[in-house]
């Protein structure tokens, strides 16, 4: 079975969101819930369809089977932090305005301490969901192949990602392809809607 990929576009919204949302549903929550557990939801339907930043379409990719969307990942580079930031202070004033928006923004920054942007030199994979219905059909596997095989043509170094404690399968399919534990960061964060708890960077160098 082969999978297509293709990138984003506005309309792919409706499959899209949940499998960004499925990459870490308590920690979204945790994040973007002020008013409602599902507003995380509402958030990322909005940054997504205005393109830029770290839930915009702009920089995410789809992979098809049979003509049907069954999986999402996102790419960011070291070279989009700034410009990340400047967005998602746009995106989340713009949603949820002034008062709202700075909860969003000082709980964004201390979910951070725990999930750090790329450093200098890599590129990170983030976002990665796989529809209900086609896990454990090795989609997720195909897709960090390909977006590796990307890297390489493009001359990317290292490629890093984050990995929930609370998520062992995940890491250990990322350590069958050559990921390795670099930091470990401990995550006590916690709401009435979601939790932010302790995670792993790992990271894989490209020959």
């Amino acid at each position: 079975m082969t999978l297509e990929y293709r990138s984003c576009q506005p309309s792919d919204v409706n499959e899209a969101i949940p499998l960004m949302y499925s990459a870490g549903p308590e920690a979204f929550r945790y994040v973007f819930s002020v008013d409602y557990s599902e507003q995380a939801i509402d958030f990322l339907r909005y940054a997504f369809v205005k393109g830029k930043g770290e839930f915009g379409y702009n920089d995410h990719i789809v992979a098809l089977d049979n003509n049907t969307i069954v999986g999402l990942v996102g790419r960011r580079s070291s070279r989009q932090n700034l410009a990340y930031t400047v967005v998602a202070a746009k995106q989340i004033f713009g949603f949820y305005g002034l008062f709202k928006g700075l909860k969003v923004i000082f709980r964004g920054l201390r979910f951070e301490a725990i999930v750090t942007p790329p450093t200098k030199g890599r590129v990170c994979l983030h976002n990665l969901g796989v529809s209900p219905d086609s896990r454990g059909k090795g989609f997720g596997q195909r897709m960090i192949e390909h977006f590796i095989a990307y890297e390489k043509q493009v001359n990317t170094t290292h490629v890093c990602l984050d990995v929930a404690a609370t998520n062992p399968r995940a890491k250990s399919l990322y350590q069958r392809l050559g990921f390795v534990v670099k930091e470990q960061k401990n995550g006590k964060l916690k709401n009435k809607y979601g939790r932010g708890v302790d995670h792993e960077t790992m990271e894989i160098e490209l020959s």
